[in-house]
């Protein structure tokens, strides 16, 4: 009799999660759009301390509500997914941004978008390897105050209150317009920020969405996101710095194109992954 599952018994549990993702997306956003537009607009974002101060704060507002939100939920660390990833999928998702952005650099600058990289900004070739080697653990713990409340807290309940694939698409959206304060202040295209806030950076979150939910299948764990997440903003990051842009349009066009390739991809990755677990 324990094995037989009675349907009313799950409804209140997907209503809850429901619930309980609404309640976060909407005080994450109100939080930290708050947050963003008035510290942007009262501080010069310019400034390289008051841009790290706001980016930093900025950064740590979903990491803070979710935990806040777990322990009044009694909550436990494993319930925001603090569990080690298999060391295969833990290695994609190092792996897959790091392809991803040589690709596309690479590809930009086959094109004449992009200058073929400066190394010598970074400084010596032990410079270069310090910065590659120990800034990337140094990102997984700052990537962590936004992974605690994307990957922790909100995508389960997000997927089990909308369903797997729909939820992980809106996961994205909500984790791509959540930037807008900063988008806006043209942080990565500095004469096209409407094409970042509302184009750009909804393409990334649902394309990364998609890749750690994929990677992650069964057991999401916290780490997965993390990887990927540092993976794409230490080692992405790295290559646009070494590198100029010539045409800035040109350049967020190419990149918007690859998320749109690497979203159709996984997407139906990930389709068939939920369509399989269902059967």
């Amino acid at each position: 009799m324990n094995a037989i599952k009675n349907p009313q018994t799950t409804v209140p549990t997907s209503a809850a999660q429901l619930e309980k993702a609404k309640k976060y997306i909407l005080l994450v956003l109100l939080i930290s759009w708050l947050f963003g537009f008035t510290s942007t607009n009262l501080l010069d974002f310019s400034d390289p301390i008051f841009n790290s101060g706001i980016l930093l704060i900025y950064g740590f507002i979903p990491a803070i509500l979710a935990l806040i939100l777990n322990k009044r939920e009694r909550g436990s660390w494993k319930d925001l997914k603090f569990f080690k990833p298999s060391l295969k999928n833990g290695f994609l998702a190092f792996l897959i941004p790091v392809v991803f952005f040589s690709v596309v650099i690479g590809t930009q600058i086959f094109l004449g978008v992009r200058t073929t990289p400066e190394w010598s900004k970074i400084g010596s070739p032990l410079m270069v390897v310090l910065l590659l080697v120990l800034g990337y653990p140094t990102t997984i713990l700052l990537i962590l105050g936004e992974e605690i409340g994307w990957r922790g807290y909100l995508q389960e309940k997000v997927m089990c209150g909308f369903g797997a694939f729909k939820g992980i698409f809106i996961l994205g959206l909500v984790w791509g317009i959540w930037h807008m304060p900063i988008a806006l202040q043209g942080y990565n295209f500095p004469n096209h920020p409407y094409i970042e806030a509302f184009m750009t950076y909804p393409l990334v979150g649902m394309a990364l969405s998609l890749i750690i939910a994929y990677l992650g299948f069964n057991r999401y764990s916290i780490f997965i996101g993390a990887l990927v997440h540092a993976s794409n903003n230490h080692f992405g990051g790295t290559l646009l710095a070494v590198t100029k842009t010539q045409d800035e349009f040109a350049h967020a066009m190419i990149f918007n194109a690859f998320y749109i390739v690497i979203i159709l991809v996984f997407a139906l990755l990930w389709w068939r992954k939920t369509l399989n677990n269902r059967v």
